[in-house]
């Protein structure tokens, strides 16, 4: 596939209902079912702009059965056989990948690691960087936050300095919590009224802090030390930002802009929030995914410059089930280095059960308050969250490519990543 400037032919696209993409493929026609009649999902393939009325959708129980089949056995072949470690895999092992195996993982959060894993993690895989994608409230509801796996690791808080520029870093001591302040400051205040959250605390250090240094000069590692890197990508306060913009027009955006209170007070956000948990259950996965791709952005460029080092593999970065936040960063690097998208969409799919196996609906959607949310749309990794996405960064940005010209990860960069990853 080539994703910039273009769409190549046979673009297929995995197709379970057809909610959330009319929007997204009113540009383009002539969809008709995957060739091979024997895969279990429906496919459309985009090729001329035109409409979307001859999507056809079908679905069969019988289908669906056997799709779900699909997604387990390749669970079972691809996925690393921790014990409590969940939803990890080598990019190297997805279908098409050119990634040389053992360099970089995509995984769920590390801290519930047995004996067992911590050896497989640290002995068998060598892992030497681990990017922690969590926002700082996630951090701070961890209890395995510090947990033994992360012994050795020397932690570095990433601190945003605003898009398009590289932000700064500050190195923690050892054994202190990137969020430990917050707990203590919650612990005292108490009050919804003056509950501060974990986002603006763990944020207070701004990159004029004397202990902090520019991120490009820590990008190449020092020495054989090992590495905890904390990347918030989003956080409550960055998804009701972007969820205002998709409901400006509303009185409920009118007020919330005229009142900055509303987030930073608990009891104003929650007589706030209904008309926003409508939103983001409309908009569902799709939508934060755009959200993220805009507002994670700076983020996002960090975690591709770490990756592009050569001397940091192997690599794990994750979130709290590894489906979202590290879905998007495993579907970029995939699609640097060449992968098909079908098997982009496919590696995404095998995400789908990973909170029914953590039993930890708690986590749902990281860093967005929980309540009210659709659980059927959130808990899920629907091919065709994965495929709508790549499609809108098409749209929006002229492909995976675009992305990172706009992120300012350029073709320098993005061939320094291949480069790391590709070259035995």
């Amino acid at each position: 596939m080539d994703f910039n400037g273009r769409v190549a032919d046979a673009f297929p696209i995995p197709l379970l209902v057809a909610q959330t993409r009319n929007s997204l493929l009113s540009s383009f026609s002539n969809h008709r079912k995957c060739k091979n009649q024997s895969c279990s999902r429906l496919y459309v393939s985009i090729e001329d702009k035109n409409s979307v009325e001859d999507i056809v959708i079908e679905e069969d129980t019988e289908e669906t059965k056997l799709y779900k089949e699909e997604i387990r056995v390749l669970c079972k072949e691809r996925n690393l056989p921790f014990e409590k470690i969940k939803n990890c895999r080598d990019l190297g092992a997805t279908a098409s990948s050119p990634i040389v195996a053992g360099r970089i993982f995509r995984t769920g959060r590390l801290g519930d690691a047995t004996e067992a894993d911590q050896k497989i993690l640290l002995e068998g895989l060598g892992i030497t960087t681990m990017v922690d994608l969590r926002s700082p409230t996630e951090l701070r509801d961890d209890d395995a936050l510090m947990a033994d796996i992360f012994r050795g690791f020397t932690d570095l808080v990433w601190i945003e300095n605003g898009r398009r520029r590289d932000g700064c870093l500050k190195e923690l001591k050892p054994g202190v919590s990137p969020v430990e302040k917050s707990r203590k400051s919650r612990f005292k205040k108490g009050g919804d009224d003056d509950v501060v959250s974990a986002e603006e605390e763990m944020c207070d250090v701004g990159c004029d802090d004397p202990q902090t240094v520019p991120a490009g000069r820590s990008l190449t590692k020092s020495g054989d030390r090992k590495e905890r890197h904390f990347v918030s990508l989003m956080n409550e306060f960055k998804y009701v930002r972007g969820t205002v913009t998709k409901v400006r027009k509303r009185d409920i955006a009118k007020a919330i802009i005229k009142a900055p209170g509303a987030f930073l007070s608990k009891r104003i956000w929650n007589s706030l929030k209904e008309p926003f948990i409508t939103e983001i259950n409309s908009g569902g996965l799709i939508m934060l995914n755009d959200l993220l791709l805009r507002f994670g952005a700076p983020g996002i460029k960090y975690v591709l410059d770490l990756c592009a080092e050569s001397d940091r593999h192997p690599v794990a970065f994750y979130c709290t089930a590894g489906k979202d936040r590290t879905g998007i960063i495993t579907a970029i690097i995939l699609s640097v280095c060449g992968a098909k998208l079908e098997d982009i969409v496919e590696d995404y799919s095998l995400s789908a059960n990973v909170y029914a196996e953590m039993n930890d609906h708690k986590a749902m959607v990281g860093a967005l308050s929980q309540r009210n949310l659709d659980a059927k749309t959130f808990l899920g990794a629907p091919p065709e969250v994965m495929a709508d996405t790549l499609l809108a960064m098409k749209e929006n940005y002229g492909g995976v490519e675009g992305y990172c010209d706009w992120i300012g990860f350029g073709p320098e960069r993005r061939e320094k990543l291949r480069k790391a990853l590709m070259e035995e």
